[in-house]
C-alpha cells in the first residue's frame, strides 16, 4: 500500500486516503463494479440542472473536459464530454450514468470526496488513492439545497491531469449556484405544500399520517407505529389517481384502510390518512396543547380506571399519576422496593384512594407475578407506571395487561412548543428569578432532550442555583445545550421528529432505521449529520 504520510499529500487528501485505506479498497485496483443503477431523469435535480448542464456543455465543447453530474447517493446521472475522445478513459474506469462513486468504492476523487466533505474540492494526478485514476483532474463542488439544507448532488469537471487548471473552480462553483438557484425556484413551493398538508392533517385528526415527498418522508409517531414508511412509499409509486382508498399492510400483519390525496403542487407526493387502525386498547385521545395534563386524565379519573402510564423516562410518568388522582388521596408505592411480604395491604388502600405503582418495568419476574395475580382478585383505583409498553418482558407483562386503560406520555421533542413555558416554570419551581432570554429559551427548544422532563428539570435547577436574578443567556446554559445544532427549517424540524421516532423504534439501528424509513443507509449517516443527530 501507498505510504500516506511519505506522499506529502494535502491535509483533506491524506484523510480521504486513509477513510479509502480503512474501507479495505487497495489503490492497485480498479474501480469496482457494483452494476448500473437506473437514473430517474425525472428528478428534481434533474430537472434543475438540465438548463445548466447545457450551458457548461457548451463552455467546454472541444476542450479534452467532461462534466459529470452525481446525486444525493453519490449515484452519476448525467455525463457531458467536450472532446468525445474522453469517452473510452472515462468509460474504462465506470465514470458513467448509474454508477456510484463514493470514497469506499473509488477511492479519493472530486467527485466521491467533494460528496464526503461537502465542499469543493480539486484532486489532481498522483493525489487519487486509485492507479487507475491518476491519469486524471477533477473539480468536485456539492449541490446543497438553499431550503432544506440536503446535499442534493455533486457536481464534477474531469480531464486528463496534463490540462490541469484551477481556473475551473471558480467556474464550477459559479454552475452550482445555477443549480441550487433553480432548486430553491422549483422545490420551495413543493416542500411548503408537503410540510402545510401534513400540519394541517395532524392538527385536527388523531389518526396515523404520512406524507411521502420526493426523498422526503414526514409521519406520525402514530404513523411509524402503525406503518412500515418503506412499503408505503413503494405501495405509493403503483397508486394511480389524484386521490381515494386503498389498504396498506400493518406492521401487525393486518391491512389497515388508508384515504390517500396526491398533493398538487408536487412531485406526486401523497399523503395519507389511516381511517381503520384496528383496534386497541380504551386510550385518550391526544390532546390539544391547550389542555393540561390533569384535563387529559379527567375521564379516567372520573371512571376510576384502573390505567397505565407509560413513555419514555424522564417524560412526567410520576408527574401524571399525581396529576391523575387530583384533589383526591393517593399512595405512590416505588416498585423496585416493593415489599412482596406487604403488597396485598397495601393494594387494599385502592379501596378508598388512588395506589401508584411506580415503575413496574423495574420488577423482578417473582414480584411481577405475584402482582398481576392480587390486581386479579382485588378491585380498587390503580395506576401503574412504565416505561414504554412494548419494551415490557417477562412476566412485567402481566400488571400491565391487568390495566383496562392505556395514556401515553409525550416526549418533550415532540411538543417543542411547550419547552419555553415549561423552562420558565421549572425554574421558578426550583427558586430561580432570573429571566430566560429569547436565544436561551430558542436553544433550550432546539435540543434533543432525550431525558425529557427529568433533564429540563435538572438543568433549570442547576441554572437557578448558579444564578440568583438577572437574564440568563445562551452562554448561561451548560455546555451541551449551547448552540444544540443550527437553526432548522419547519421542514427540517419535521424531518428530524420523523428519523428520531423512527430510529427510537428501531433501538438506535441505523440499518434497520434506513430500511425503515426506505432510503439508502448512507442517505441516513448524511441526514443524522445535517440535522444533528449523529
Amino acid at each position: 500500500m501507498t505510504d500516506i504520510n511519505a506522499a506529502r499529500l494535502r491535509p483533506d487528501i491524506a484523510r480521504s486516503w486513509r477513510r479509502a485505506a480503512l474501507s479495505g479498497l487497495d489503490p492497485g485496483s480498479g474501480v469496482a463494479e457494483g452494476g448500473l443503477e437506473e437514473v430517474d431523469s425525472g428528478s428534481r435535480l434533474m430537472v434543475a440542472a438540465k438548463p445548466v448542464l447545457d450551458a457548461v456543455a457548451g463552455h467546454l465543447r472541444d476542450t479534452r473536459f467532461s462534466v459529470l453530474l452525481a446525486d444525493g447517493e453519490a449515484r452519476i446521472v448525467d455525463r457531458r464530454l467536450g472532446d468525445t475522445r474522453l469517452a473510452d478513459a472515462l468509460d474504462e474506469v465506470l465514470a458513467v450514468p448509474g454508477c456510484r462513486y463514493t470514497e469506499d468504492i473509488t477511492g479519493t476523487n472530486a467527485l466521491a470526496t467533494a460528496f464526503e466533505l461537502r465542499r469543493g474540492v480539486s484532486v489532481v494526478g498522483t493525489e487519487h488513492f486509485l492507479e487507475r485514476l491518476k491519469g486524471f483532474c477533477c473539480y468536485g463542488h456539492p449541490v446543497i439545497h438553499p431550503v432544506t439544507g440536503r446535499l442534493e448532488g455533486v457536481l464534477d469537471v474531469t480531464g486528463l491531469a496534463r490540462d490541469a487548471t484551477g481556473l475551473l473552480e471558480p467556474f464550477l462553483a459559479q454552475a452550482v449556484r445555477g443549480i441550487e438557484q433553480r432548486l430553491m425556484e422549483g422545490s420551495r413551493l413543493s416542500d411548503q405544500v408537503m410540510l402545510a398538508a401534513y400540519r394541517a392533517r395532524t392538527a385536527r385528526t388523531g389518526a396515523p399520517v404520512i406524507v411521502l415527498g420526493d426523498g422526503i418522508t414526514l409521519a406520525s409517531r402514530s404513523a411509524i407505529e402503525l406503518f412500515d414508511p418503506a412499503v408505503v412509499r413503494a405501495l405509493g409509486r403503483d397508486l394511480t389517481g389524484e386521490d381515494g382508498v386503498c389498504l396498506l399492510p400493518g406492521r401487525a400483519g393486518s391491512p389497515v384502510r388508508a384515504r390517500f390525496s396526491v398533493l398538487p403542487g408536487t412531485r406526486r407526493a401523497v399523503l395519507f390518512e389511516a381511517t381503520d387502525a384496528g383496534p386497541a386498547p380504551p386510550a385518550v385521545p391526544r390532546a390539544r396543547a391547550a389542555e393540561s395534563i390533569a384535563d387529559q386524565l379527567e375521564p379516567f379519573r372520573r371512571r376510576r380506571s384502573r390505567l397505565l402510564i407509560h413513555g419514555e423516562p424522564g417524560s412526567g410518568r410520576t408527574y401524571a399519576a399525581h396529576a391523575l388522582a387530583g384533589d383526591h388521596p393517593s399512595t405512590v408505592l416505588d416498585a423496585a422496593c416493593l415489599p412482596a411480604a406487604g403488597m396485598t395491604a397495601a393494594l387494599r388502600r385502592g379501596r378508598d384512594h388512588l395506589v401508584v405503582i411506580d415503575g413496574i418495568h423495574l420488577l423482578d419476574d417473582p414480584t411481577a407475578a405475584k402482582l398481576a395475580h392480587l390486581l386479579d382478585g382485588t378491585t380498587g383505583w390503580y395506576a401503574l407506571t412504565s416505561g414504554p409498553v412494548e419494551e415490557l418482558t417477562g412476566e412485567r407483562i402481566g400488571p400491565a395487561a391487568r390495566c383496562t386503560s392505556r395514556w401515553e406520555t409525550t416526549p418533550l421533542r415532540s411538543r417543542r412548543h411547550d419547552i419555553p413555558a415549561l423552562a420558565r416554570a421549572l425554574l421558578k419551581r426550583h427558586g430561580g428569578t432570573a429571566h430566560l432570554t429569547p436565544a436561551a429559551l430558542d436553544a433550550l427548544s432546539r435540543s434533543a432532550w432525550p431525558g425529557n422532563l427529568a433533564e429540563l428539570s435538572a438543568v433549570m435547577a442547576e441554572l437557578a442555583r448558579r444564578t440568583d436574578a438577572g437574564v440568563i443567556t445562551e452562554l448561561d446554559l451548560p455546555t451541551t445545550f449551547r448552540y444544540p445544532r443550527r437553526r432548522l427549517s419547519a421542514l427540517e424540524q419535521a424531518e428530524f421528529d420523523t428519523i428520531r421516532s423512527v430510529l427510537d423504534r428501531c433501538r438506535g439501528n441505523k440499518v434497520h432505521a434506513a430500511a425503515a424509513l426506505g432510503i439508502a443507509r448512507t442517505t441516513l449517516y448524511r441526514r443524522l449529520r445535517e440535522l444533528g443527530l449523529d
